[in-house]
């Protein structure tokens, strides 16, 4: 009787828990990580997380492009990120997780922008990166000052408030809709991952592919992650209504560098994700990834057009 009286009261509470916590934005207090709200179910980090924020959570710094400060982190595994959601959530006594598919395309919405602009609105492979990496793909005919990755932040967010959801990194997704408040915090178990959004070294065509990808163990400088949480999985007591917009121009000192000793698991930059052509989108039979650019104005993703 007791336990039918305990399971009836958790049915009462959380939804009366969930609907409490209602802000527009808030920060994790552990972490230092900012979320805005994406729909009335889940919020979403509005930056990539931050080596800064990876430190604070792990003390570790594993990244090829050890920069520190409010640069994204990158390199890391998804059981790297296990860890980083093992232990966040332990110290906050949330749930959060890995965004959905789903909700990068809704945060994404529909884009258009002048080809001439792609610069001035993300991080992508360009005049500067070409002339550093070279890695041999095509490439953005302008220049954002940035070879490899940007501070987050560094360029405009989009109409939703996110910023970096294009360009900068890609980022590791969970392709679940199943209960994903479980399966996407736990990704070693049965959730089907992909990656998005192209990076520094992405070009016009693979910065507008989503790509399943189940390599748990890839490390890659060109991929990091970003986080979301479902409503009913915050603990109010946790977060802080403070605004935490990075400082791009601040000393990158928050993170150690250990000359010598950084990055001696990790891949080097590479153009792509290798032979990863299994693309997660709306028409799967329409294949335009050899479709040339628009002269002028382009979508950046064509499962964005239902």
């Amino acid at each position: 009787m007791i336990k039918k009286l305990l399971i009836l009261l958790c049915f009462i509470v959380m939804p009366l828990y969930a609907a409490a916590f209602d802000k527009p934005s808030f920060i994790d207090s552990y972490s230092g990580i900012e979320f805005k709200k994406l729909n009335n179910k889940t919020y979403l980090a509005v930056y990539e997380v931050t080596q800064e924020q990876w430190y604070k959570v792990m003390n570790t710094a594993p990244f090829y492009f050890n920069k520190g400060g409010s640069y994204p982190v990158e390199s890391v595994s998804i059981g790297d990120i296990q860890k980083f959601l093992n232990t966040l959530n332990s110290a906050t006594q949330s749930n959060y997780r890995l965004p959905t598919v789903a909700e990068w395309k809704e945060a994404v919405g529909e884009i258009k922008i002048n080809r001439d602009d792609v610069c001035s609105y993300a991080n992508f492979y360009d005049i500067s990166s070409n002339t550093v990496n070279r890695f041999g793909n095509a490439y953005f005919e302008c220049d954002d000052r940035f070879p490899n990755t940007a501070p987050v932040g560094s360029f405009a967010a989009n109409s939703k408030g996110y910023y970096d959801l294009f360009g900068n990194v890609k980022e590791w997704l969970c392709n679940s809709e199943n209960d994903r408040t479980n399966t996407c915090a736990n990704l070693l178990g049965a959730a089907n991952l992909a990656v998005a959004g192209g990076g520094f070294s992405d070009g016009p065509k693979e910065m507008r592919k989503v790509i399943k990808d189940e390599r748990t163990s890839l490390r890659y400088a060109g991929l990091g992650f970003r986080l979301a949480v479902d409503t009913a999985s915050i603990n109010p007591n946790a977060v802080s209504d403070n605004i935490n917009r990075p400082n791009v121009l601040a000393p990158v000192t928050t993170v150690p560098v250990v000359p010598g000793e950084e990055n001696t698991q990790n891949t080097p930059p590479a153009s792509a994700l290798d032979n990863q052509r299994n693309d997660v989108t709306n028409n799967p039979s329409q294949n335009n990834q050899d479709e040339p650019l628009p002269e002028r104005k382009f979508k950046f993703l064509p499962f964005l057009r239902d």
